[in-house]
């Protein structure tokens, strides 16, 4: 798999989802496909994940909680505008040990069916092809790379076969993580969902 480049696309606005989690996102032609990055805050930790391109007049905007203390990248193909963000916010950033990824300051988490969570309050559901969805509790939040998208235009979506490395396990992985039971979930292609999430998404598996 291919690091998916950043965008030319910036997004110019910003908006609160929920308490505690912001959203910016934008069509980018290149990819044709929403872009969409997230900032959530818990308790003394704000996490940005997979990060685009942001216009530098609505900084303001961020972070829910002080500097970030981290950034997620949710697959190995969310480059995005990483480096960019990170010689604003000199913080760490969390990737998959399996995620083919070759970037300064990127660190593993340990890896297993299991992994223990760098970051406190939340939860790694390691996915195929270098992919985690995460997973916060306190919230009844998950968060998703490209596993699940929610386009708009086209609704709640388990990713295509034919981008999946291993099908069968994707779907094995999302069973376990449904079932869970979580309320909300973001997604770094498409719309939010505030509610029955998990629910939604079983349907589809």
């Amino acid at each position: 798999m291919t690091v998916e480049p950043v965008s030319s696309a910036v997004a110019t606005s910003v908006e609160t989802v929920f308490p505690g989690v912001l959203r910016w996102s934008v069509y980018s032609p290149a990819h044709k496909v929403e872009l969409t990055s997230h900032a959530v805050g818990i308790g003394d930790t704000g996490i940005v994940f997979d990060p685009i391109p942001l216009a530098a007049p609505i900084w303001d905007w961020f972070p829910p909680r002080g500097a970030p203390t981290a950034f997620v990248l949710t697959n190995e193909n969310h480059e995005r505008d990483l480096v960019r963000w990170q010689s604003l916010f000199p913080v760490p950033a969390w990737a998959s040990p399996d995620a083919n990824l070759h970037l300064p300051y990127l660190q593993r988490w340990e890896s297993g069916p299991r992994p223990v969570c760098p970051i406190t309050g939340w939860e790694i559901v390691p996915l195929p092809g270098g992919e985690a969805a995460w997973f916060c509790p306190e919230l009844s939040l998950a968060v998703f790379g490209d596993a699940v998208v929610n386009l708009t235009g086209r609704g709640l979506e388990i990713l295509p076969d034919r981008y999946c490395t291993d099908p069968a396990r994707l779907r094995q992985s999302l069973r376990g993580l449904v079932q869970r039971r979580f309320d909300r979930a973001l997604f770094a292609h498409g719309n939010p969902l505030e509610r029955s999430a998990s629910a939604q998404i079983a349907a589809l598996l």
